[in-house]
């Protein structure tokens, strides 16, 4: 190294730093391989919590395909496909550097913790990471890295092991919001990258400096050109996203600002309430602003509780929200409000609201008393609202007697009840619709590029009452060019891709723990039939639960529209046999869970048999926003590649439709594309199988547990009152140093 020009370069930078007054605001972009950074190495900053970027870099001979995600307030996750121009793969899996076959790939994760974030200029931010962690490591390295800010001006300083090789830095300036200019010191050592003999970049650098610029589009789009190396033009296009929002037809604020509401009118006083009336307005108010059903209301002395089943909204907490809005706008004063939201007729949440909520919800002003910490969310009791099932009478709640299926007054205990029940019973309870899928794929195994399949599917979705739901789905393929070798052959034919009856079935007996029961059985998805059954039994706040899970299935026979294989199907390298073993397999696990309720962090562990007969563990770690999820499994059984310690893992994906197109839909939706994505195994294709499911408890009851629907509706309210005095800002960056407190030191917690 050049240690006179660096110098120099370090003193230009600084000097520069120190004298900056320029007004355009911090603006981090993607290094070259998608982390946030200068070109070929990271900075100390990072996107905020759940956002990130989708993109692609050109930087011969390397081509990176990314998306990149501040999957926790402090840890950045970029998943990323790298190819590579001048080594191939034959057809036998032989390498080469003659152009004979398909260009050798390569999946990797990289990762970085912010350790600290400084809001001052002479104090830098820090934070460590590491490049290709799993897989072939074929970029592995470890870093750690400083960035000081000031302004418009970003300076920072690093050491790097492996391929990163020792000291790098640079500087990045925002000159404006549309434009930035960064300049980077790059030692790394190409040398380490080698598939076989052969090495992509197997010459030094003609120089280790990297300059260039990043044009940023208003809607998010990043399109970057520099010069690397002494020797490349690097060219890269990227499209930031937010999961808080919508990816696509955004209207300039958050998909839930804009929760329409009847307009406020002057509050009546209790004793002038007419009953009926007001049940009328609560009902008129429902159906114009709230997609939901089976709607019963109940009206006592200045109290009012509503009970309701959401069918519209892929977010339980909106549909909340919104219900809450509609009873801001047309009720009194009063002393309580109880919500009970319900799954195909069993209730499955208490939420008890002070009356004041209601005022501040009128006049759009949630006080620093927030009167939602005193709001009580608890598991609801089994037969709280409707009939318990078993001698045919009502179980009385808390406060106000629970409901009856006629309209009316009667008397309780010497008060005097209004209840008006199920003027929306009909609605939604049967559904058929037809939609176009979209369904991209990547084979784990990297024996292809990206593939996909559009097609047509004809859907049919039923809720009824006493926890009973039937789903059905046949799908007419209309373009498809997957072709996986080891999944079965059944992309290019007419087929029931599923059709399942569940049932749900709560058992809690007391509101201090929720304990619940699902079961479907069917056509569980396009491979699989059979029979699915959990157990879980839930804390008071459902933080944590414990459980069991246990499946009977089979195989589906490919070729059929919904037949069965006469046998087990293996799928390896490149065969396919109907194995001489029972038809039926039976797989079961011991469940655990728990909840990082400040970062709706969902951890889970799994022990058991698997598909294949295998034994051992699945690890998880699932991040929610409200109705989105990411998260990560790892699945290790006895089943194990030479010199592998993994079986599989991915990535789980539950993205709502809303979130794809939102405004554009001209109305919510309670639609949400679910996907596990394998990203990489261990060449154990027949391991690590789960069999197939249509809804398991994360999915039906993850949005509803008590601590964790509470905290949704009141980030949702604080929107809703915030959004007409002004648009709100973006959620700061938060480090691992507001998490652990010994790393905090003397800085106040914000």
């Amino acid at each position: 190294m050049n240690l006179r020009r660096w110098i120099r370069l370090l003193c230009l930078g600084m000097g520069i730093f120190f004298v900056s007054a320029a007004d355009a605001g911090p603006q981090p972009s993607a290094a070259n391989s998608g982390l946030t950074g200068l070109w070929e190495y990271p900075t100390a900053e990072m996107p905020n919590d759940g956002t990130g970027r989708l993109g692609y870099t050109h930087a011969s001979p390397y081509d990176y395909y990314y998306v990149d995600l501040a999957w926790l307030p402090w840890l950045e996750v970029n998943t990323r496909l790298s190819t590579f121009d001048n080594i191939w793969v034959d057809p036998f899996g032989r390498f080469n550097d003659t152009g004979y076959g398909r260009r050798y790939m390569d999946k990797a994760m990289d990762l970085k913790a912010m350790l600290y974030r400084s809001s001052r200029w002479y104090l830098p931010s820090l934070a460590f990471g590491v490049t290709d962690m799993m897989g072939t490591e074929l970029m592995k390295a470890w870093y750690g890295v400083a960035t000081w800010r000031l302004g418009s001006f970003a300076l920072s300083l690093g050491y790097g092991t492996d391929r990163m090789n020792g000291l790098f830095g640079g500087v990045a300036w925002n000159v404006q919001d549309w434009l930035t200019l960064k300049a980077e010191y790059s030692p790394m050592d190409y040398s380490r990258d080698a598939v076989g003999q052969y090495k992509p970049h197997p010459n030094h650098p003609s120089s280790k400096y990297n300059v260039g610029a990043v044009l940023r589009a208003p809607w998010g789009t990043e399109a970057a050109l520099s010069y690397q190396r002494g020797e490349e033009f690097v060219f890269s296009l990227s499209q930031r996203f937010d999961l808080h929002s919508p990816f696509l037809f955004r209207d300039g604020s958050s998909r839930r600002k804009a929760i329409g509401a009847p307009g406020s009118t002057r509050t009546p006083q209790w004793k002038d309430i007419d009953p009926a009336r007001l049940a009328r307005q609560i009902q008129e108010g429902l159906e114009q602003y709230v997609r939901v059903r089976d709607v019963e209301i109940e009206i006592g002395d200045r109290k009012v509780l509503v009970a309701y089943e959401n069918y519209g909204h892929s977010s339980h907490a909106e549909a909340m929200v919104r219900v809450l809005v509609v009873l801001a706008a047309v009720s009194p004063h009063l002393d309580s409000l109880t919500l009970i939201p319900r799954l195909a007729g069993v209730p499955v949440v208490r939420a008890d609201f002070p009356g004041e909520l209601l005022f501040d919800l009128r006049a759009r002003n949630l006080r620093s008393e927030d009167p939602l910490q005193s709001s009580i969310f608890v598991w609801a009791r089994d037969g709280e609202t409707g009939k318990d099932g078993k001698d045919g009478k009502t179980v009385s709640g808390e406060g106000i007697e629970s409901f009856v299926k006629k309209d009316g007054e009667t008397q309780a205990g010497g008060q005097a009840v209004y209840r008006s029940g199920c003027f929306l019973e009909a609605r939604a309870r049967h559904r058929v619709k037809t939609m176009l899928v979209y369904e991209p794929r990547i084979d784990q195994t990297l024996d292809d590029d990206y593939q996909h399949r559009w097609s047509v599917d004809l859907i049919y979705d039923g809720n009824y009452s006493n926890g009973w739901g039937a789903f059905a789905d046949v799908r007419f393929p209309v373009v498809n060019d997957v072709e996986i070798w080891w999944e079965p052959d059944i992309n290019d034919k007419i087929r029931l891709q599923r059709a399942v009856l569940t049932h749900l079935n709560n058992w809690g007996r007391n509101k201090k723990a929720g304990l619940w029961f699902l079961s479907e059985a069917g056509w569980l998805d396009e491979n699989w039939f059979g029979l699915n059954l959990w157990g879980r039994r839930y804390s008071w706040d459902g933080r944590w639960w414990v459980g069991l899970q246990g499946s009977v299935f089979r195989d589906r026979d490919p070729s059929a529209f919904a037949g069965l294989a006469q046998g087990q199907i293996v799928y390896g390298y490149g065969w396919r046999d109907d194995a001489e073993l029972s038809a039926w397999r039976m797989a079961g696990w011991i469940q655990a869970g728990y909840t990082f309720s400040d970062l709706d962090l969902d951890l889970q562990m799994d022990y058991g048999r698997f598909a294949d007969s295998d034994v051992g563990f699945k690890v998880s770690a699932v991040r929610r926003w409200d109705d989105t999820v990411v998260g990560f499994w790892l699945t290790r059984t006895d089943r194990l590649s030479p010199g592998k310690d993994f079986t599989r893992a991915g990535i789980r994906l539950e993205l709502p439709a809303e979130k794809w197109l939102g405004s554009w839909l001209g109305h919510s939706s309670d639609h949400v594309w679910v996907q596990d994505v394998p990203l990489l195994s261990t060449w154990r294709i027949d391991a690590g199988r789960e069999g197939g499911h249509w809804q398991n408890p994360e999915r039906r009851l993850g949005q509803l547990r008590p601590m964790t629907l509470k905290k949704n509706v009141g980030l949702l309210l604080e929107e809703y009152c915030s959004f007409e005095a002004s648009d709100a800002s973006e959620p700061e960056i938060r480090s691992l140093a507001d998490y652990v407190p010994a790393l905090r030191g003397g800085q106040d917690k914000k």
